[in-house]
């Protein structure tokens, strides 16, 4: 039945008719029913109506995320460093991250020296690799990075005081990064793990390792990493029973190179290779329509990659603090715990709940009717499983909380359940 008048009126009468003097619902959530196409309506009108007893922000399951920069020689140009740091900072600084542990890595660490291939010209690389993150891991909570005592202010810290390598034309031992990476992650017990790595491709060093590789116009000894290498890492590491890691790649200006003769650049097409290691790293939150999911050195560039592919004009710090805020939104996912209630038990039937995203109003969701609706145009909830102690947004709501800025769920308790 449609309400035949605006929504926020009509559900505080409906509300006020519902509760009792004393705040309790006066019957059934079956009886607080709304059509399935949803409607507006902030928390604050549900205490309004007198029913509401108290409102709890929402968390999702706990997380660590370490991003890696590539601070290789080139990337000093174009001022991707500078666009690299800015949008690192900006995006981990957003409310989201409170609950999170956040880390920074960068790879190349620093020189080691050369090769015999080429230190007769060269004596030193830049394909040092730290054996842990330069910021650990730490628990964010709310000191954002001008707070001194923060992780937040930690990483700002370091990226403020540290530049792109200059004593190697260009070096990235990036592989033997993610294994370092991978190591630290995986030693974090009882929350999800996620690596966010930033980079403008050309991954070599590859010659100081027994690791199948390409060799270089020096002939250096399969110099330029084989992209199967980093497929297999990855892939390892995202279906771990017991500590899985998602992995995801942002490709910035310069990682959509091809060089045949394999001096300059790599002798295959890199957007296909980090393609490829984007979809092994998390199989699951690559876009539905990529085509770039498998990796041969004749592989050519995909109609649609699988990783966060910035080469084609579309690089700038905004666009960088969205890939890092939407990679947050699609590992954590919709589902969130009921908050523990001080002398008592939860009423499954007194439950409501709402969300905004990007500093918006409040959106009033329904919990659905019907297990078959996927509520795609205004988005509701449901119960994931008959334990009925955890919660998940369908639909519509789902996909704002994932993609949006700054989103946040709030559980109403006192109410009526509003169905749909």
């Amino acid at each position: 039945m449609r309400l035949p008048c605006l929504a926020s009126l009509c559900l505080a009468s409906l509300f006020l008719a519902a509760c009792s003097s004393n705040g309790r619902k006066g019957g059934p959530a079956e009886d607080m029913s709304i059509p399935s196409d949803g409607f507006v309506m902030g928390s604050s009108d549900l205490a309004n109506g007198g029913c509401a007893t108290a409102t709890y922000q929402a968390h999702q399951a706990p997380a660590a995320m370490l991003v890696i920069l590539d601070r290789s020689a080139s990337m000093a140009d174009n001022n991707k460093w500078v666009f690299a740091a800015q949008a690192t900072v900006q995006a981990l600084d957003q409310d989201v991250f409170d609950t999170m542990s956040l880390g920074l890595m960068t790879v190349p660490s620093g020189p080691i020296n050369a090769p015999p291939c080429i230190s007769f010209a060269q004596p030193q690389v830049a394909c040092g690799v730290a054996p842990f993150p330069q910021v650990d891991l730490k628990p964010a909570g709310t000191a954002k990075s001008t707070d001194p005592m923060g992780v937040r202010h930690d990483i700002k810290q370091y990226i403020t005081t540290t530049m792109p390598e200059v004593d190697d034309p260009d070096s990235t031992p990036m592989y033997g990064g993610l294994q370092a990476a991978l190591s630290d992650l995986q030693g974090i017990k009882n929350m999800k793990r996620i690596i966010m790595v930033v980079t403008d491709g050309s991954w070599d060093c590859t010659t100081f390792s027994n690791r199948p590789g390409y060799d270089d116009c020096n002939m250096c000894p399969h110099e330029w990493e084989d992209p199967g290498n980093v497929v297999k890492l990855l892939q390892a590491a995202n279906m771990d029973p017991n500590s899985p890691v998602d992995t995801f790649i942002v490709g910035v200006p310069g990682a959509d190179t091809y060089d045949a003769s394999a001096c300059m650049y790599p002798p295959y097409h890199m957007r296909a290779a980090l393609s490829a290691i984007a979809y092994a790293g998390s199989p699951g939150n690559v876009p539905g329509n990529c085509t770039g999911k498998t990796f041969t050195q004749q592989t050519p560039d995909p109609a649609v990659s699988c990783h966060f592919d910035m080469t084609q004009g579309n690089f700038n710090t905004t666009a960088l603090v969205n890939a890092i805020t939407n990679v947050r939104g699609k590992v954590l996912g919709c589902t969130f715990d009921l908050p523990p209630v001080d002398g008592g038990m939860v009423d499954p039937n007194d439950i409501n709940v709402t969300y905004s995203v990007n500093g918006g109003m409040d959106m009033q969701l329904y919990k659905r009717k019907d297990p078959n609706n996927t509520c795609l145009t205004a988005g509701c909830w449901d119960w994931t499983d008959a334990n009925m102690d955890k919660i998940q947004l369908i639909g519509k709501a789902c996909s704002d909380v994932q993609t949006g800025m700054n989103a946040k769920v709030q559980i109403v308790l006192g109410c009526p359940t509003i169905i749909g």
